[in-house]
């Protein structure tokens, strides 16, 4: 029988490095168009596109981002917020708040009222290494750089 491993310290992500708003009026659909927008974008960035969004789930996206920086920047590490980024957004649903409107011959249509939770993780790199650009692909590019020097590293020790 497989079952799932337990996470383990090392697999939590650092809580002082993601935020989590639930129970947001927002649907979640609406909302996980913003968010995919946001993964691997510097935070500087994804604030700015957050913030020149007309959007009512841009709004709630970005009072997220700004908490989780805020736990970044204030809690025990103290990063510096230069260096952070966005891994990701995630973006699942909450309750549903029922309501109808009366039709014609007795019937009602519902309303369905939904909400939403979201939950921003962000990455801290070294502001003084190496920086690659923002956009898409570059959450990929950065691991890609990072595995390759992890493997010269190896190579060069061994």
């Amino acid at each position: 029988m497989n079952r799932a491993k337990k996470p383990t310290r090392k697999s939590r992500p650092k809580r002082n490095l993601c935020a989590k708003a639930c129970y947001l009026r927002c649907p979640p659909s609406k909302a996980r168009i913003r968010a995919r927008t946001l993964s691997g974008l510097s935070v500087a960035r994804a604030q700015a596109l957050l913030a020149c969004s007309p959007a009512s789930s841009a709004q709630l996206l970005l009072k997220v981002l700004k908490s989780a920086v805020a736990n970044a920047v204030n809690g025990t590490a103290g990063y510096n917020p230069d260096g952070l980024s966005v891994e990701t957004v995630e973006v699942g649903k909450a309750s549903v708040i029922k309501r109808h409107h009366p039709v014609s011959h007795g019937a009602a249509k519902p309303i369905l009222k939904r909400s939403c939770h979201i939950e921003v993780r962000l990455r801290y790199d070294d502001p003084a290494a190496d920086v690659l650009e923002d956009g898409p692909g570059a959450a990929r590019r950065r691991r890609k750089a990072i595995e390759e020097a992890q493997d010269a590293a190896r190579a060069a020790s061994a």
